[in-house]
């Protein structure tokens, strides 16, 4: 197999959607927007290292304008707490915001 083939060739892993030589078997299941200007990315995934015993496990990747993609995998037994953490500190930042759009809405600045 030439180079090139093998950066080609499917992974043995039928769900992975790596081709070529790879240090993680990942399957891509989402990319979302942060939602601020220049915020990237941040992708969800099913991964694997490639090593024996290895559990597969999720993986949360960021990626930015001004930075490599960092990735960090999690057990998967350990995200529902790591998403129900996220889902609570969200609920809270739209109070938190609510609240100063609030007040700002009641004492406009002055000129």
């Amino acid at each position: 197999m030439t180079a090139a083939d093998d950066r080609n060739a499917d992974c043995q892993v039928k769900w992975c959607d790596e081709t070529g030589s790879h240090a993680v078997h990942r399957k891509y299941l989402a990319s979302v927007n942060g939602g601020i200007r220049g915020s990237g990315l941040v992708g969800v995934n099913v991964a694997q290292r490639v090593q024996p015993h290895s559990s597969v496990c999720v993986e949360l990747t960021i990626t930015t304008p001004w930075a490599s993609t960092a990735g960090y995998l999690f057990a998967a037994p350990y995200v529902p707490d790591i998403a129900a953490a996220l889902v609570d500190a969200a609920s809270r930042a739209r109070d938190l915001d609510g609240a100063r759009r609030r007040k700002d809405d009641q004492h406009p600045p002055t000129a």
